[in-house]
């Protein structure tokens, strides 16, 4: 089954999340951002989502390590904020995939979700798509 991770400072609103999304994903909750990064490690996670603002770490810098962790891994953000600047980061960066704002309508939560994952899986399958024709061109010289 598909393991999501949910960041927010906010116990509150991993609760609420992870309420919708517990029929169709594993769910992990995380309240401390600094120890997010070792829930990534220690699990196999398809897709963060967390929170933007955020004490100690900014869900941006969050990404950002997930990132440069495993690139393959689903990344979103959400905002209660209109911090333009940082959500223009994160996109331009390819940070995030997307950014939703809180309050979040649980239809479009869902399907951002299914989306970001569905792209991931096309992206995993490109690569290895291409390590295969890699494999079949040296072989065949």
């Amino acid at each position: 089954m598909v393991h999501i991770l949910l960041v927010d400072d906010e116990p509150e609103v991993t609760n609420a999340i992870a309420r919708l999304l517990r029929k169709d994903y594993t769910i992990t909750k995380c309240s401390e951002p600094e120890n997010a990064l070792e829930l990534v490690k220690l699990h196999n996670i398809d897709l963060v989502l967390s929170d933007i603002r955020m004490p100690v770490i900014d869900g941006v810098e969050l990404l950002s390590q997930v990132k440069a962790f495993d690139d393959t891994i689903g990344r979103v953000l959400l905002s209660g904020y209109s911090d333009m600047e940082l959500c223009q980061r994160a996109i331009s960066d390819e940070i995030a995939a997307i950014i939703l704002t809180k309050p979040w309508d649980n239809f479009e939560l869902k399907n951002v979700l299914k989306l970001v994952l569905n792209m991931r899986n096309l992206q995993k399958e490109n690569t290895e798509l291409k390590q295969k024709l890699n494999q079949l061109n040296l072989a065949s010289q």
